[in-house]
């Protein structure tokens, strides 16, 4: 059965386009660990979760606070170790939240993005000017998967919200893998 999308579900989209602009802003046109790109992903982020948050979109809400906090690390400049710990931390809280509320087994490819998030989560937590190829790797792929989640739960339940997502991911990958590239010289 399609759904059918009311004027809200089209205000959300638009906040989330937006959001996705800021993004690929601060991802293509500010340095890597800079303070404003760091405020800007901030911002994204939280109109990202605003919006996956109204839309009842548990796996995006939830995967967004590990984003969130991981960005929020960013600003602190803590011992990687400490960071990492937190991040992880938050990821298993909220594991934990998404299997008391069974959202996996509502749907299942939800584990793919949250190996996503996780991950985007710790290339966050990194200093990327101390650890350069682990915040790129870590980066690039939960970039990638948080796009193949999205996409196929676009695909198989029709939320627009996770065409954003699908296709914010697949730009937010470009840069840390640029990253890679540079740090091993090709």
């Amino acid at each position: 059965m399609k759904k059918k999308y009311s004027k809200y579900d089209s205000l959300l989209f638009y906040l989330s386009v937006a959001a996705m602009i800021i993004l690929i802003y601060s991802v293509f046109f500010l340095s890597y660990g800079s303070l404003p790109q760091n405020s800007l992903l901030l911002v994204g982020a939280f109109i990202l979760f605003i919006s996956a948050t109204a839309g009842k979109q548990h796996v995006i809400q939830a995967l967004e606070i590990i984003v969130l906090v991981g960005i929020a690390l960013s600003f602190l400049r803590m011992n990687v170790l400490y960071s990492l710990a937190v991040v992880l931390f938050v990821a298993l809280l909220i594991v934990v939240y998404l299997l008391h509320i069974e959202h996996y087994k509502k749907e299942p490819i939800g584990v793919v993005g949250s190996a996503g998030f996780v991950l985007m989560g710790i290339g966050f937590a990194f200093n990327v000017g101390n650890y350069p190829l682990v915040t790129g790797l870590a980066l690039a792929s939960g970039a990638l998967l948080a796009a193949v989640y999205a996409a196929t739960a676009f695909w198989l339940y029709r939320v627009r919200l996770q065409v954003i997502i699908a296709v914010l991911n697949v730009i937010f990958a470009v840069s840390p893998i640029l990253l890679i590239l540079r740090v091993v010289g090709i």
